[in-house]
């Protein structure tokens, strides 16, 4: 038997070979951050919005000029574990934000990518624009197998960046960290090489079934007290829709549409709740001969007479089409069991 000691561990993947920077797109150019790029990353890194999913609280200054540190450290990306921070620079030569990539620890083939933007671009497409470069960067110039992606739940933005780029949702991690005093719930995206040239656009009927359902679901939303309408939730019913809720014994309660909306719209209007939101975390999409079926697992939270709380539920909704405009015809819902937390601060 041979000894142990005199057989070499497997060498671990030689570093990335990096691309020629800066890796230009349409309208970005996207490069290692610098060190004279503190003030233009701190300007977005220290912003609530930004932070507001986020591991950590707004940046200061010392933060962000630590943090730069510890990426510039490891850009060549020539040990496990290591990130590469990517400025994002528009045509004028603004950085608006970063693409970083790290060099997963455990299978150094395989990495994953995270991203932060200044607000003055959402909506804009620079942030899909960038990450795609980034992740062309993964896999064409790196060699790498698999990227993954991770985000809170509650940020379906960054969710809906990695929907749009061609990435898959693989999962949900329910309460799998502790933080802001607050167990938080991550959602698993992931896209492989294989996948990353040959991954088909969504169809338009897709793209048309996705709206009506995130205007539906959307729709039962209020902030801070303001009035809410429900008119984005009654123009994605039909008018003969039939809603329906099973309970947690079992027990089927149906409606019509005017019967569901009249309750909901008391209660978002009311003193008690007076901060709500609900969205898909996860769904799949089935079209065929102007018909479909969207199947969600969804998430909520508010607050409820100053207490947080959350809870998760599932739906099914089935849309028919006609004159090219979809509608839901019925609905099917059950809620799990919520649970409050003692804490109003998310993270991203």
């Amino acid at each position: 038997m041979p000894d142990p000691a005199d057989v070499p561990d497997p060498a671990a993947p030689d570093a990335p070979v990096h691309p020629q920077y800066p890796v230009r797109t349409k309208r970005l150019r996207l490069r290692p951050v610098r060190r004279d790029d503190l003030d233009a990353i701190h300007a977005h890194r220290s912003l609530p919005e930004v932070a507001l999913y986020l591991p950590h609280e707004p940046h200061t200054r010392e933060m962000t000029a630590r943090t730069l540190e510890r990426v510039l450290a490891g850009e060549a990306l020539a040990n496990p574990g290591d990130w590469l921070d990517l400025a994002v620079e528009t045509e004028s030569g603004r950085v608006v934000g970063e693409v970083l990539l790290r060099r997963e620890p455990d299978e150094p083939a395989t990495g994953q990518v995270g991203f932060a933007f200044h607000p003055d671009v959402h909506g804009t497409g620079i942030a899909t624009e960038a990450v795609t470069a980034a992740l062309d960067i993964a896999f064409d110039s790196f060699g790498w197998h698999r990227v993954i992606g991770f985000c809170d739940v509650r940020n379906v933005a960054s969710a809906a960046l990695m929907r749009r780029v061609g990435m898959r949702h693989e999962a949900v991690h329910r309460d799998s960290v502790f933080l802001k005093n607050a167990w938080c719930s991550d959602s698993v995206f992931a896209v492989l090489a294989a996948e990353w040239r040959g991954t088909p656009p969504r169809t338009a009927e897709e793209r048309a079934v996705d709206a009506v359902a995130t205007a539906f679901f959307s729709a039962f939303t209020r902030r801070a007290g303001e009035p809410v309408s429900l008119d984005a939730a009654r123009a994605a019913l039909a008018p003969d829709a039939v809603i329906e809720r099973v309970d947690e014994n079992g027990n089927l309660d149906r409606t019509n549409v005017e019967e569901f909306l009249a309750p909901r719209h008391a209660l978002l209007n009311g003193p008690e709740l007076t901060d709500f939101h609900e969205f898909e975390v996860a769904f799949t999409t089935v079209v065929t001969a102007g018909r479909a079926l969207r199947s969600s697992l969804y998430h909520k939270h508010g607050i409820h007479d100053g207490v947080p709380f959350a809870g998760w539920g599932r739906m099914n909704l089935h849309l028919t089409t006609s004159s090219g405009a979809w509608l839901i015809e019925s609905a099917t819902w059950t809620d799990e069991t919520q649970h409050t937390h003692h804490t109003k601060e998310p993270r991203r």
